[in-house]
Parts: C-alpha cells; structure tokens; sequence
C-alpha cells in the first residue's frame, strides 16, 4: 500500500442558531467532513483533527456564550484548517498546567494537536483557528 495526498476542494461550514448542543452538533458535523473528504481512513486517524476542533468548540460554549459558526477547509499546504467564530473580543490563552483540576486544558491540548494556531478579529467578536495535518489516506497500490 503507499499512501498518496488527498485534498478537500470544497470547504464546509456550519451555522449555530441558538440552541443546546453546539459543540457535540460541530463534532459530528466535523467528523462528517473529514469522512467525506478522507473516505479511505480510518476513523481513529481524524481524532486528533476532531480533538482540536471539539476544543476550540467548547471554549467558545464555555467562554463566550457559544460558537457562532465552525468553518473546515483546507489551506494551500494542504493542512485542515478549523475555525471557529464567536461574539466574544476575548483571546484564548494557553493555561499553565493544573494536573488535578478539572478544566482549563483546552487550548493546552489545542497548542499540542495543531501545527498552528490563532486569533482573528470577526464581526463583533473573533474567530479562533487552528491548523492540523491531514489524516493519512491509504489507498490500495494498483
């Protein structure tokens, strides 16, 4: 088997109305993409992709009364970028370490996961992305 790059041409988004599950709704919603776009990998080799995003979900749910949209596309370097916006002007910052507290380790995990990271002004809040490698994608040698 070799395995040879694959690169989404059709980026994804997701609109949050208001409502009660956000951040598992942007779960399923990215592992959807991820399956679309990877169809030939395992499920196990987008968890970290799905990690990140699920994180930078729930910082928004948690800090800034829910995400307002979660955008998935690739970039030209073919790396997933996960971007989520909210109304909140906030940075998310990288914690120090609390092993024995519960919480506070996302952006940490976020920092571990992605090859990069950041902030950006949106309209009257900001958008927090990250960028990941893509899942490898075996497909049979012919």
């Amino acid at each position: 088997m070799r395995t040879l790059p694959v690169t989404p041409v059709v980026p994804a988004r997701l609109a949050f109305p208001a409502g009660p599950a956000p951040v598992s709704e942007g779960i399923a919603f990215t592992r959807r993409a991820l399956t679309t776009w990877f169809p030939r990998t395992k499920s196990a080799a987008v968890a970290d992709i799905v990690l990140v995003a699920a994180e930078l979900l729930a910082n928004a749910a948690q800090h800034a009364d829910g995400p307002l949209a979660l955008d998935l596309r690739t970039t030209p370097s073919g790396r997933i970028r996960i971007a989520v916006t909210d109304a909140s002007a906030a940075v998310p910052k990288v914690r120090s370490p609390m092993p024995h507290t519960p919480g506070g380790h996302g952006m940490r995990i976020v920092d571990h996961l992605a090859r990069a990271w950041g902030t950006h002004p949106a309209a009257g809040g900001k958008t927090v992305w990250a960028e990941c490698d893509p899942p490898p994608t075996t497909i049979p040698a012919l």
